[in-house]
Order: structure tokens, then sequence, then C-alpha cells
């Protein structure tokens, strides 16, 4: 059984490789205006703002779903707590894969009404260059992204590094998040540092 739940696993994960590889090249093209100015006509302006603020109950709606789900997401793991004295060593390891299986199921549903509202949101936002996509802020992220490459593999070598030397696998985890704060920091720095050089 394990062997065929790696190939399973294995299948799973070229399919979703497949995926995004499809995905990155749609949206490809569009990728630069990320990071540079979007000049829209008045009319079409108007109609992007229109059309975000529709977009906005149902923003809120699918943001609320997410985060309920990723909450209650836990609750099959607690529930399987309730048997452990009952059941037997083998049918506690079956219920608790049930229930494991069941997390991750509401986690992923969770997680993906996460993203969609967020790229549709995020999608208005670069074109009316509102919130985290003004002209400072792309400013900001065009410069770092320049180095993201870099910076990512730096902390991959790192994270493979520490790990294979150290042996310390439970515990090198913590640097990815650090770096993702990190990256996050350096961002609103540039940002900023941006934003005092933009001319009036």
């Amino acid at each position: 059984m394990s062997v065929l739940g790696v190939i399973i696993l294995l299948i799973m994960v070229a399919i979703a490789v497949a995926f995004f590889i499809a995905a990155n090249r749609e949206i490809k093209v569009y990728e630069e205006w990320e990071y540079e100015n979007c000049e829209l006509s008045e009319e079409l302006t108007e109609q992007v703002k229109q059309e975000k603020a529709a977009f906005a109950k149902t923003y809120t709606k699918m943001t609320i779903t997410a985060t309920i789900l990723c909450i209650l997401s836990v609750i099959p793991i607690l529930c399987g707590v309730f048997f452990t004295e009952a059941l037997s060593a083998k049918q506690v390891d079956q219920l608790m894969t049930g229930l494991v299986a069941g997390t991750i199921i509401l986690v992923a549903i969770g997680v993906f009404f996460f993203i969609k509202s967020n790229i549709i949101m995020d999608s208005y936002n670069i074109l009316l260059q509102e919130e985290d996509y003004t002209l400072n802020k792309k400013s900001g992220r065009r410069s770092l992204n320049r180095y993201a490459a870099i910076y990512w593999l730096f902390f991959a070598m790192l994270y493979l590094g520490y790990s294979f030397l150290t042996g310390n696998w439970d515990h090198s985890w913590i640097i990815w998040p650090i770096a993702a704060i990190l990256y996050a920091i350096i961002e609103k720095i540039l940002s900023l540092k941006h934003s005092k050089i933009a001319p009036d």
C-alpha cells in the first residue's frame, strides 16, 4: 500500500506541475503589469473600478469562507482524540489517516477560495494601481524582483546545507518563514525608498 501511495502521490505531483507550467505560460504576457505603470483611459479606469466594486462583496464572502474552513479544519483531528481509548492501535491509525485526509481537504478548499479571490482582487488593484500595487510599491517590487531568484536560491541552499549537515530537519523549516518575512521587509523598505525619491 505504501508503494501504491507513493505512485499516486507522484502522479498527482506530475499533474500539478503540468498545470503550473501551463498557467504560468498563460499569465506570463501580463506579468509586466505587476511591475510597470498601467496607463488606462478614464473610461477603462471607471469600468475597472465598477467591476472591482461589484466583486467586493463576493471577495468578502470568499475570504470569510476560506478563513472559517481553515479554522475548522483542525476539528476532524481533534475529534479523533475521543476514540483513541476505545479503538485498537491499528484502528486508531486508520481513523487518524481518514481524519487527516478530511483536514487536508478542508484546508485545500479554504486555500482555493483564498487564492481565487485574491487573484481577482489583485488583478483589479494592479490595473488601478491601488493598495499593494501603487506606483511606489511597484517600483520597489520591480527592484527586488531582479534579485528574487538569487535570494530564494540562497535560502534554498542554506536550508538544504544546514539540514543535511546537522540532520535537524525538524527545526530547519523555520528558515522559510524567516526568509519570507525578510523578503517582505526588504520589499517594504524599497517601496518606501522609491516613495521618498518619487517626484511630486
